[in-house]
């Protein structure tokens, strides 16, 4: 059940939920993020937004997502929106524990949130799912490569800022 708080102007306002919050920023980020993405792949290499999404299948599913139908795009889709949500559900629990995360400026926290997503996709997700990915496909590990700086772009400003924006929703218990 929502509450209610009064506002300085004595206008009643429904209280945010720490699920809302976890949700908005969840939702922002996600069709943010992919939207970036497949504007980001359609200008610099004209690829189609379902080459994005079975680009993103292709961490688990190797190379030959590449080539697969729009189920493999679907997979994608669904991958990128789970890694979206845990992004969110861990920037909640430390802005829970961190006050820091909830009263910095918006345009400081968000931005440098993105890059710790940016960082810990880069240099942990991507190469443990090269290594996970080896031990079915029977394929080497590789270091997946840098990503760039565009992608690091699109992660401040459409990763770590709304999901900082719809998390600093909810308040504090």
């Amino acid at each position: 059940m929502a509450s209610a708080e009064t506002s300085g102007t004595g206008a009643r306002r429904r209280r945010v939920t720490g699920r809302e919050a976890i949700l908005t920023g969840w939702l922002c980020c996600g069709v943010l993020d992919i939207t970036a993405a497949c504007l980001q792949a359609w200008i610099q290499a004209g690829r189609a937004p379902a080459d994005v999404l079975r680009g993103v299948a292709s961490a688990l599913w190797g190379r030959a997502a590449m080539t697969a139908g729009s189920g493999m795009a679907a997979i994608g889709l669904a991958m990128h929106f789970t890694v979206a949500l845990t992004a969110t559900v861990i920037f909640y629990a430390f802005s829970r524990r961190f006050a820091g995360l909830r009263t910095a400026p918006l345009w400081i926290v968000g931005p440098l949130y993105g890059v710790v997503v940016f960082c810990a996709m880069n240099y942990g997700t991507l190469p443990a799912l090269s290594w996970l990915r080896s031990l079915y496909l029977d394929t080497p590990p590789r270091w997946p490569g840098p990503m760039s700086w565009p992608q690091l772009a699109i992660h401040m400003i459409a990763v770590g800022s709304p999901i900082a924006w719809g998390v600093r929703r909810a308040p504090v218990a």
